[in-house]
This record gives C-alpha cells, sequence and structure tokens, in this order.
C-alpha cells in the first residue's frame, strides 16, 4: 500500500460503497484495514491490538495517508463529502487546531 494511487482507488471505493464512512474517518479506517487484510491474507476477524501492531504487514496504510487522500477525494468529488454537520464540526477543529499550533 506504499503507492498513494492504490491508497487512492481504495478509499475511492470504500467511500462509494459506505456512504457512513464519509463523516467518520475512524469508520473509514476500519474498512480500509479490513479490505487490507482480507486481500493480504483472507482474514475476515481480527483485534484491534493484532491490526496496531502488524499493520505494516498486512498492508495497511498510516492513518494520516487515508484521512489526506479522503480529503483529496471529497474535493474532487463532492457527492463523495461529509455531511453538513460533519463538515462544520471538521471546519471548527481546523481553527482550534490552528489556534493552538500559534500558542
Amino acid at each position: 500500500m506504499r503507492n498513494l494511487k492504490t491508497i487512492e482507488n481504495r478509499v475511492l471505493a470504500v467511500l462509494k460503497e459506505h456512504p457512513e464512512a464519509r463523516n467518520d474517518d475512524m469508520k473509514l479506517y476500519l474498512l480500509i484495514s479490513k479490505a487490507c487484510i482480507y486481500d493480504t491474507y483472507g482474514i475476515a476477524d481480527f483485534s484491534f491490538e493484532d491490526v496496531m501492531s502488524n499493520y505494516k504487514a498486512y498492508g495497511i496504510p498510516c492513518f494520516e495517508s487515508i484521512r489526506r487522500t479522503r480529503q483529496k477525494i471529497q474535493a474532487k468529488y463532492p457527492e463523495l463529502g461529509c455531511s453538513p454537520e460533519v463538515r462544520r464540526a471538521r471546519h471548527k477543529m481546523q481553527r482550534v487546531y490552528s489556534d493552538y499550533a500559534k500558542s
């Protein structure tokens, strides 16, 4: 999953198939993790500890890569965007983090 185009294709597929993942990055990460683990090892059940300990072996990209890819896709395909409520909350948190970084 080091290839950013591969990450983009996988995130795009999940956003199209699972609308709930558009509003929740953790849900998106879970679905990406499941797909990677299943594609790599054919395993459908796994523990949180297993994923966190073995994400590289499973071919799961880092959380930040998935989040940034989601942002890029949602900018390109507004129909795959989050709900207005989530959009407002994300913008608010962006300002909060910006203020935090400046202090």
